[in-house]
């Protein structure tokens, strides 16, 4: 739980907090729209001009994490509060489109560095390959084969998240894993030795994403994705993913495969211990 201090802000109404979003993007809105998330409105007193979303992140709990929107956002006065509060963590994290970011000098100004670029692109229309294998979908894992994805994908996961550690357990992990879609084609076997795998979720009807994806080598994702993309376009609208440039699998994969993204999410970091 986050114990904001009295004093740090007002609170605001979603009413209060729609014309600061009016032109944001759904990301944006999507994080003001967050129960979870602590909202502040500033100054104190007088017209509102700015607000704060402050959050946490289970599977990195190191982290506090937090987006301002508005007009004469002044981080100088915020990043204070936001110390106060962090007393459970050991880092800031902020994220935002840089081309349209206006505080991106003030990061740089109070000690926060770029840790990540987070790129979602829509793959390429890819025609049918030959063949790599047995690839299955999860629901027809053996509790073995699922056991050994399991185990690498968090492995991957952990790997790709050393500047922010990741907190959660591998059983977390797991449980997260779960929610993908089982009946779609993602995991490339021989035997009871994974050699690629990729999770897809349906955001929106018609709309698949890929989110965790790898493999013992970075060959053996491509040719797993290039197997994969063929069947799955063939039953969706739209096909995209979500990519981090910290992520070797997913990078290789998104530059090799995707249609490039030309405002990745940037994220910065303020380490304060």
């Amino acid at each position: 739980m986050i114990n904001w201090q009295p004093g740090a802000g007002r609170s605001v109404t979603p009413a209060e907090l729609q014309p600061l979003l009016k032109d944001a993007d759904q990301w944006t809105k999507q994080l003001f729209g967050n129960k979870a998330a602590i909202i502040r409105g500033f100054p104190q007193v007088g017209p509102l001009q700015y607000a704060v979303a402050v959050w946490q992140n289970a599977y990195h709990k190191r982290a506090l994490y937090f987006n301002v929107i508005g007009q004469n956002i002044r981080l100088a006065e915020l990043i204070p509060m936001l110390k106060q509060i962090a007393v459970k963590h050991d880092r800031l994290q902020f994220s935002s489109d840089e081309a349209t970011s206006t505080i991106t000098q003030q990061l740089r100004q109070a000690g926060f560095q770029v840790i990540r670029h987070t790129a979602m692109g829509t793959y390429r229309m890819l025609q049918p390959t030959a063949t790599i294998g047995d690839i299955k979908t999860r629901s027809q894992l053996t509790a073995t084969q699922w056991q050994a994805v399991v185990q690498l994908s968090y492995q991957n996961y952990v790997s790709a998240h050393t500047v922010n550690p990741a907190t959660m357990t591998q059983a977390q992990f797991e449980k997260a894993l779960s929610d993908a879609d089982p009946q779609q084609p993602g995991f490339w076997v021989v035997g009871n030795s994974v050699r690629a795998y990729v999770f897809w979720f349906e955001d929106e009807p018609g709309e698949l994403t890929s989110a965790w994806l790898g493999g013992v080598k970075q060959a053996d994702t491509l040719r797993l994705m290039r197997a994969v993309l063929p069947l799955v376009q063939a039953n969706y609208r739209v096909v995209n993913g979500e990519f981090d440039d910290t992520d070797p699998y997913a990078w290789a994969v998104y530059r090799r495969l995707a249609i490039p993204d030309l405002h990745p999410l940037v994220t910065w970091q303020l380490l304060l211990r």
